[in-house]
């Protein structure tokens, strides 16, 4: 079972939805760590301030014999200054002014009058517990001897603090993206929908009618190119399907004459055995049958053309050599003049058989409208070799020449089919020369007509 794949809307989606989850958590995680560090050393250094405060402002307040002073310190910052035994509070800042010693030292550090510091037991079961936090210590000295004052960070912990960053953090970051992957869906969705309406708009024209087109915005975005591109391979897809439709028509009629001459004879040959002249019998079918057999030959070399399946060899081939055997031919079937004076060496890179055959319908349909004399001649112009076939027959109108190489027109002097044109000749030598890089045409000259084909040479 083939799995079914995400559309393009929901891919892009979650695409930038991935992108900004990584960059959103990178940058949450950045931002704790920066936050932890900034409170512990906004902290850390507060304590300091309030600890230097009270050794400078407050130590010589403390005297022998008097009651515990209080001290005067930042709202988050509380102090407790004690006897280096841990039993007698000194002096205390007001909102732990009237609890016992909460903390003693633990150890030593570097300088020697700095300690860490750790909170008594009973503080755990006391409303103070949650409350202090981030503990210093220093050595004092005042009127009643060495002692101890201890600062802490008072109500907000720093812990609190950060575990509030985090919880934001997770709340905000989830609601983030999802935000961010409504917006993303509309605008995906938003910038699709005119693709959506040309794919909609292109399967209705491909199901009903091929003359309708894409609405083009006029725009030079994506889009809009899109349109135009659609709409050109509309016109192509159009100009083929009618192409298609009047080839088969075309072929079909053409096809129907001969089967219908073919039947005919049959049929009058049956009904009357004795009175058929049987030379005359056979000579009808084999002409009506060479006739079909040419016809049958030309579609199918211009339906695998068309489809570009048509072999083509690339060797060198002499013009002139093909020119000589078609003239040797001729000769052999008719008794007008056939004249090669001016044919010249000429060498070209091509397809022999193809080349053949565009030299032999040339020269059949020169053969058709001849009074006396068909002439060839070949010569290099340029990059080009150039075939002239030229008859001394009634000519053709060169102005309007070009439609004689569309496929099944004939000209009014060969409109009789018993002259044994199809109506393919001219539009297979065309599509020949145009595969070998060149080009066929009727040029003007002053009795007659004269086709002129031009072939690459390399």
């Amino acid at each position: 079972m083939t799995r079914r794949q995400l559309s393009i809307r929901a891919r892009l989606t979650l695409l930038f939805v991935l992108v900004i989850a990584v960059v959103l958590g990178t940058t949450s995680a950045v931002v704790l760590v920066l936050a932890r560090h900034s409170n512990t050393a906004e902290a850390s250094s507060n304590i300091s301030q309030t600890l230097y405060q009270v050794q400078v402002r407050d130590a010589n307040s403390i005297v022998a014999g008097s009651q515990p002073i209080l001290l005067s310190t930042k709202s988050n910052v509380v102090v407790q200054v004690t006897n280096l035994a841990d039993n007698k509070v000194w002096a205390a800042s007001s909102a732990i002014y009237k609890d016992p010693v909460i903390s003693h030292e633990v150890l030593s550090l570097n300088p020697a009058n700095q300690y860490l510091v750790k909170l008594l037991p009973w503080v755990q079961s006391s409303p103070l517990n949650g409350e202090l936090s981030s503990g210093q210590a220093q050595a004092i000295t005042t009127p009643r001897g060495p002692g101890l004052v201890v600062g802490f960070i008072y109500g907000q912990s720093i812990a609190h603090s950060n575990h509030v960053l985090l919880v934001t953090l997770l709340v905000a970051v989830p609601l983030l993206l999802v935000i961010v992957a409504f917006i993303v869906w509309f605008a995906v969705g938003l910038t699709l929908s005119p693709v959506e309406a040309i794919r909609r708009r292109v399967a209705t024209i491909a199901s009903n009618d091929l003359t309708e087109r894409v609405p083009e915005t006029g725009g030079d975005d994506e889009v809009s190119r899109m349109a135009r591109t659609l709409n050109a391979m509309l016109d192509r897809l159009e100009t083929s399907s009618r192409i298609q439709q009047e080839f088969v028509s075309n072929a079909s009629h053409e096809l129907r004459s001969p089967l219908t001459t073919l039947l005919a004879t049959a049929d009058r040959a049956s009904n009357h055995l004795d009175e058929t002249d049987w030379v005359e019998f056979t000579d009808t079918i084999r002409r009506e049958g060479r006739r079909i057999d040419s016809l049958v030959d030309d579609l199918f070399f211009l339906a695998r053309n068309d489809e570009r399946r048509e072999p083509m060899r690339r060797e060198e081939v002499d013009l002139d050599d093909i020119l000589d055997e078609e003239a040797h031919r001729v000769r052999q079937i008719t008794t007008l003049s056939i004249s090669t004076a001016g044919v010249q060496p000429a060498r070209v890179w091509g397809d022999p058989a193809m080349l053949r055959r565009l030299v032999r319908n040339v020269v059949d349909n020169a053969l058709r409208f001849a009074n006396d004399e068909v002439s060839f001649a070949t010569r290099y112009v340029g990059p080009m070799a150039e075939i002239c076939v030229h008859d001394d027959g009634t000519g053709v109108d060169v102005a309007n020449s070009e439609r004689l190489f569309q496929r099944f027109v004939r000209t009014d002097a060969a409109r009789s089919r018993t002259s044994g044109g199809t109506g393919l000749g001219l539009p297979i030598v065309a599509e020949i020369a145009q595969r070998h890089g060149g080009e066929a045409r009727f040029i003007t000259v002053e009795s007659g007509s004269t086709m002129r084909i031009r072939i690459r040479r390399y």
